[in-house]
């Protein structure tokens, strides 16, 4: 086994332990650890919550602010319990062992959208054929959305993807994806917002 491979099961080792023994103590518990606050008190999260704050994804319907919990964790149950491991882990060796300033965001985008759950996207966005104005979506989006419903006779429910496997870029914008037409306005409001905090 290579060497990285032992400091990751390490680390993921030390994660459950921490896990446990905090769970015990009631000092920090799973919940707490999936507060935004305790998030991006790792100094590598913060370009992650700017994104957030100039996405489209910052406040819900009823303007309060989205969470990372949110999109990122299931609700509850076993599944809930193997993302906060498993991302938990990940974190921890991204941050003592890794390069946590300078991640490769293409691998992560394509790591993380496999764990977003539909169920959370589709707790606020209840009307798959209207957008957040309440209007019907465009023709395209209809026949997406009926093959993801199982409504479409030529799909029959078949599709592959998830929510964010279409709907990419909601809530975090790398700069490499900046370029597309799609983005420009996400795009235009993360480069005010660093160009005011210079």
């Amino acid at each position: 086994m290579r060497k990285k491979s032992w400091k990751f099961y390490g680390v993921a080792l030390l994660a459950v332990l921490v896990a446990a023994a905090t769970a015990s103590t009631g000092r920090t518990s799973l919940t707490d650890s999936s507060s935004t606050e305790y998030c991006v008190s790792c100094h590598e999260m913060k370009r992650y919550q700017d994104e957030l704050k100039a996405s489209p994804h910052f406040k819900d319907a009823d303007k309060k602010d989205i969470g990372c919990s949110q999109c990122h964790i299931p609700p509850s149950g076993l599944r809930y319990l193997s993302i906060k491991l498993v991302f938990g882990a990940k974190d921890l060796y991204a941050h003592y062992f890794g390069t946590p300033n300078d991640l490769d965001r293409l691998k992560l985008q394509r790591f993380t959208r496999r764990f977003i759950p539909d169920e959370n996207c589709i707790a606020c966005h209840k009307d798959l054929m209207k957008n957040v104005k309440n209007e019907p979506i465009s023709e395209i989006g209809k026949r997406a959305h009926e093959a993801y419903l199982g409504n479409d006779a030529e799909k029959s429910g078949n599709t592959r993807s998830n929510c964010v496997g279409c709907h990419q870029n909601m809530a975090h914008l790398p700069k490499f994806d900046r370029r597309y037409e799609v983005n420009a306005k996400f795009a235009a409001k993360l480069d005010a917002q660093e160009e005011t905090s210079k």
